[in-house]
């Protein structure tokens, strides 16, 4: 497997909050670079390009985990819906009717 798919793959599994540190981390560096590029220290340009594409790799994890969790907030919210309505209709199937 190649460096890029391990990363891929790496980037994949974070959680919300692993990604978070890890995109902190990616600004954080990308800024030294620019620093280090401004002093003329920079010898490997490609560097700029392989954080900015992990920074973007991880932005769009956070966004799939938002997504995911916004789903599953729906999907819960639903479920307990459901189960009130059929609370309900249990309850009216019970009660004998009014005015006889």
């Amino acid at each position: 497997m190649s460096k890029l798919s391990e990363r891929r793959a790496e980037i994949r599994e974070y959680t919300a909050e692993q990604a978070e540190q890890e995109l902190q981390r990616l600004r954080r560096q990308l800024f030294d670079l620019r620093i280090q590029q401004q002093r003329g220290e920079v010898k490997n340009n490609r560097q700029f390009t392989q954080v900015r594409t992990d920074i973007a790799r991880l932005v769009y994890q956070l966004d799939l985990l938002a997504r995911l969790e916004e789903e599953e907030a729906v999907r819960e919210e639903g479920i307990e819906e459901e189960e009130a309505e059929q609370e309900e209709a249990t309850s009216e199937a019970e009660q004998p009717p009014e005015g006889r």
